[in-house]
């Protein structure tokens, strides 16, 4: 069995529109076959071992939730050291992805400082010296700080359009390309705050259905997380949403907005901890794909339950946002549509490979 799987998506196309989509995923229930039945530190040990991707926010959760299911409680200092795990993580993802893959999604190389700046995220710790500038310069040609001040869309057009960085120069395709499409009615952004009974609640769904964690909903209803969801009240995002409903272009935005946020020290990643009503205890990270929430039961000092809802089963739920955009989308030209498929895939950053395909009619 591979411990990360991948997903697969699957699209049908009738009268040269997109008539069904199909997401399926391979991964498998890590929590349930590896970590039930071990003692707590055999858990903690294992977690950033099984994943490989978001290690740092893994280990986070896992080491909170197994503390509140132990009766302990969360220290200002414990949540603090798991929170700069956490941003850390988010800064080095979200640096690669974009000093990266962007410029090769371009059809670009990416420039040496671009390289540079990649590696140098991988230290990453919070410093406002050299690896901050390094970042900055190469993903926004300037400092965090003032490429923040770009705060309406003019504003941000214009840097685009500049294309002074690969970053500008993805953020500008993506717009132009975008500016064609028709924007589909949209599931809900999460909630950008999280509170003990907010989580509690999922943590009960998640208890009562054995299939909830692989299809998170809130409330019933699909629902999409991600540095978007996090940012989703910012004045140049809440534009972007309104230029493009179906938030493709506000997607990468986000990602970048909170890059500069978190090398500007202007955010740091939310991270909670709870004991549940129903016994156990219950986590969660703010990671740089989205909402990552750990549950835990323990019985004689090993684990009797354990269950991980991740965000890639946030934003690749069979009825999600991916399906949504997807769904009755142009298809007279089938290079054109898995180019736009690949790219929504993109802008929603799963954590495990996906892979696009065409069903039979």
């Amino acid at each position: 069995m591979s411990l990360e799987g991948g997903l697969r998506v699957g699209l049908k196309v009738l009268g040269a529109r997109v008539a069904k989509v199909r997401i399926t995923s391979t991964r498998p229930d890590v929590a349930r076959t590896l970590l039930q039945g071990r003692t707590r530190a055999e858990v903690e040990a294992a977690v950033p071992l099984l994943f490989s991707i978001c290690s740092s926010s893994q280990a986070a959760a896992s080491r909170l939730a197994c503390a509140a299911a132990a009766g302990e409680e969360a220290t200002p200092d414990v949540l603090a050291q798991c929170s700069a795990a956490v941003s850390a993580e988010t800064v080095r993802e979200c640096a690669w992805r974009t000093l990266l893959d962007w410029p090769r999604w371009l059809g670009e190389a990416a420039s040496d400082d671009a390289v540079a700046a990649a590696r140098a995220s991988l230290a990453y710790r919070f410093d406002t010296g050299p690896v901050t500038s390094r970042i900055a310069l190469a993903a926004f040609g300037s400092s965090a700080q003032e490429w923040l001040a770009l705060d309406s869309l003019a504003e941000f057009d214009r840097w685009a359009d500049a294309g002074h960085t690969a970053s500008a120069r993805f953020i500008r395709r993506v717009r132009d390309d975008d500016a064609a499409t028709t924007g589909p009615a949209m599931p809900s952004l999460l909630a950008r705050e999280h509170d003990a009974a907010w989580v509690a609640e999922l943590c009960e769904a998640c208890t009562a259905d054995p299939v909830f964690a692989r299809h998170p909903t809130w409330r019933g209803t699909p629902a999409e997380t991600g540095a978007l969801a996090r940012l989703q009240d910012d004045p140049l995002l809440v534009a972007l949403i309104r230029r493009s409903a179906g938030r493709l272009p506000a997607r990468f935005a986000a990602r970048l907005r909170e890059l500069a946020l978190l090398i500007a020290g202007r955010a740091t990643s939310a991270v909670g901890v709870l004991a549940l009503p129903t016994g156990g205890g219950a986590a969660w990270v703010e990671n740089a794909r989205g909402l990552l929430i750990h549950q835990v039961r323990l019985e004689v000092g090993c684990v009797d339950t354990y269950r991980i809802i991740a965000p890639t089963e946030w934003n690749f739920h069979p009825d999600g946002v991916l399906a949504a955009a997807l769904m009755d989308a142009p298809a007279s030209n089938p290079d054109a549509l898995r180019q736009r498929a690949t790219r929504l895939v993109h802008s929603l950053d799963p954590c495990v490979t996906c892979q696009v395909e065409f069903d039979d009619a």
